[in-house]
């Protein structure tokens, strides 16, 4: 991420309470009577009010913002280097999502996400310097937003770590498959045949929000790490090298009208159907930036120019 000077004005989580409901009431089948960490049911309840709401009426948003650096190995027989980098970018987005309960206490979450790219100081930006990033020939790029639709899961379990005050959950997503961007297809977007990353995140509650059965979604921190390809709209062939996201944020108790403004101002002129949580489940495989950009190539949608 970016260094802690230049996160000065960062945006801060409201203090909102969470929705709540009467216990008394028609929590029956929504909510436990106690938290139970102990049972795949217990802790799938737990983690959909961490992640998202047991009333499928809410739109749930979770905002982050962080930094990413261009790493590249070092000769292994060569001389010696010291390098101290600094961001090539900074970024922010959201999720927005509804949470549907299923049977045996599972959750479907039903998501959709917004990322921009942003200079070091914080300007959403349309076009990129490839030298930035190593580029054999620089120029200047068009960059394609992260625009997925849909990001669905279903939630019927989740690894965790109680923590003295907090319980932290923990997902490590680690993935190869076959790119959606072949190399001859694609030469000067594609990394390779086989797209890999890997994903780091944590969610962090407080112990005694879950413990209150009042609260049908209960604040949230997230922690998120990402190291992968250098992005198709980069230009950057195969050449060597990996990018490494380093990310904050929380879950937004305001909604979509508790996000930034420039980052709201942004939606409604670029992407309006972000405002909302999808309305139904969408079948078939999860939106990336890989699959995105590749509808966008292949339809003669993009063009890389960028003056």
């Amino acid at each position: 991420m970016l260094s802690i000077s230049l996160f000065a004005c960062a945006y801060s989580p409201s203090d909102t309470a969470s929705p709540t409901v009467d216990v008394a009431g028609d929590t029956s089948g929504l909510l436990a009577s106690e938290l139970d960490l102990g049972t795949n049911k217990g802790v799938a309840e737990a983690f959909a009010r961490t992640r998202g709401s047991l009333d499928a009426t809410e739109e749930v948003v979770f905002y982050w913002f962080g930094q990413i650096y261009d790493r590249k190995r070092s000769d292994p027989t060569g001389d010696a280097e010291s390098e101290y980098a600094s961001p090539i970018l900074r970024f922010e987005g959201f999720n927005i999502g509804r949470f549907e309960q299923t049977a045996n206490r599972e959750w479907e979450m039903l998501t959709r996400e917004i990322t921009v790219y942003q200079d070091n100081a914080g300007r959403i930006i349309d076009c990129f310097d490839n030298g930035k990033v190593g580029a054999e020939a620089p120029e200047q790029v068009r960059v394609v937003h992260v625009q997925n639709d849909p990001v669905n899961h279903v939630i019927s379990g989740a690894d965790f770590t109680e923590l003295p005050t907090h319980v932290a959950w923990n997902l490590d997503v680690l993935l190869k498959y076959a790119s959606p961007l072949p190399v001859e297809t694609y030469p000067e977007h594609s990394a390779g045949n086989t797209y890999e990353t890997m994903e780091l995140f944590d969610f962090f509650v407080e112990r005694s929000d879950l413990e209150d059965r009042q609260q049908l979604s209960v604040p949230a921190h997230l922690s998120w790490t990402r190291v992968g390809q250098y992005l198709p709209w980069m230009k950057m062939g195969q050449q060597e090298g990996r990018l490494v996201y380093h990310a904050q944020g929380f879950k937004v108790m305001d909604g979509y009208e508790g996000l930034p403004d420039e980052l709201r101002d942004w939606v409604e002129d670029n992407a309006p159907a972000y405002q909302h949580a999808p309305e139904t489940w969408g079948w078939g495989e999860n939106m990336t930036s890989w699959r995105y950009f590749e509808e966008l190539a292949s339809s003669g949608s993009y063009d890389s120019a960028c003056d």
